[in-house]
């Protein structure tokens, strides 16, 4: 019986199994399939995320309230933010959007930006994409996602493990990968390479760990797991990330929310430009580890940065202009180590081999 739970459906109670990472998966999967023909393969994730994360926030934020109502005033359960992870306020819930039946998409807007302003932490996670854009999100679209979504409850009464959601998210980036094509590695490295630099770097208890070019945020969140599978608390680690194309920001900090992962620190900006992981005296902040799977070959001018950078990270020489930024990323990881830091770097095999600045640097 504790592998079962209660589902409600138009006020009938029926028997149900706890929803499984297998089932989860299936419903995203289908999901993929409202929204093909709309928009490419390589956006899906965005929005089948956003509104999985939408659901979740509303489902656990009624379920919490529900049990607070048995020990505290209804006005305490449903409205002290204190007393919940992410408040969800009545007319950000996830009624408010399935009971519209016209202008989806800024119903959706609307309630994203209410639940960002009731909680910080999640500013940039639900508005890096507009919903009211009718030509990629047709309102017949966003009706049946709904619908779809609509099936679950996704509250942790009703789950397997919390751990689920983790997983349906990497099954996505992993899923879509292949759609995306050159531009994948925005966001995406494989599993099995996340891992291996992970178990290379061997992060400890303890550990400040930095990827500043984090895109979704795997190797963070990988570097999360091999402490616990260690036997450590990956609630001693430090872990930060930047990243600079703002859906892969918002996406980031909801993938390392799902996964349950606490105390990281997330920044959007070009790091070459406008590093912001920064001391209180503006310095670079120091790591143990660093691990990153950078952009190959980026266009870039050392005008723009020879001069402008107060934080000497290129002590090594300035890569040439107009292209190739790899060794610029390369060095700005270099000066992030601290003295007995250690870095796992993805690269192209160009840097091992091109000559002229990038020789004299190597």
């Amino acid at each position: 019986l504790d592998q079962l739970y209660l589902k409600r459906i138009d006020d009938q109670i029926y028997l149900a199994e706890k929803l499984t990472f297998q089932i989860l998966k299936q419903h995203l999967d289908a999901s993929a399939d409202i929204l093909r023909g709309d928009i490419d393969a390589s956006e899906f994730r965005q929005p089948i995320m956003t509104l999985l994360f939408l659901r979740r926030l509303s489902d656990q934020f009624v379920e919490n309230a529900e049990k607070l109502e048995k020990k505290h005033p209804k006005e305490i359960a449903w409205n002290d933010a204190d007393y919940h992870d992410f408040f969800i306020p009545e007319k950000a819930r996830w009624k408010k959007i399935q009971d519209a039946s016209e202008n989806i998409g800024e119903v959706i807007n609307k309630v994203s930006e209410i639940i960002e302003h009731e909680n910080p932490s999640l500013v940039g996670v639900f508005t890096n994409t507009d919903y009211n854009d009718k030509k990629r999100f047709p309102d017949d679209t966003l009706l049946e996602m709904i619908e779809h979504f609509g099936k679950y409850n996704l509250a942790n009464s009703n789950l397997e493990n919390e751990d689920i959601f983790g997983q349906a998210y990497e099954h996505l980036l992993e899923r879509f990968a292949d759609s995306a094509g050159k531009t994948a590695g925005e966001f995406f490295t494989p599993r099995e390479v996340v891992q291996l630099l992970v178990e290379l770097l061997e992060p400890e208890d303890g550990d400040k760990i930095c990827d500043p070019t984090c895109g979704s945020g795997g190797m963070l969140i990988w570097s999360a797991k091999f402490i616990k599978e260690k036997g450590g608390n990956p609630k001693n680690l430090v872990l930060h990330g930047q990243e600079r194309n703002y859906g892969n920001f918002g996406m980031c900090r909801m993938n390392i929310i799902l996964h349950g992962i606490q105390g990281t620190r997330i920044e959007h900006e070009n790091v070459l430009k406008t590093p912001l992981l920064l001391d209180k005296s503006g310095g670079l902040l120091k790591y143990d580890k660093v691990i990153a799977n950078y952009p190959f070959s980026q266009n870039w001018n050392e005008k723009d940065y020879a001069s402008k950078d107060s934080w000497n990270r290129f002590q090594f020489g300035l890569p040439p202009k107009k292209k190739r930024a790899d060794f610029a990323f390369i060095q700005h990881m270099h000066s992030i180590l601290n003295d007995n830091g250690k870095a796992a770097i993805i690269s192209s095999q160009g840097t091992l081999f091109r000559g002229d600045s990038e020789y004299k640097i190597r």
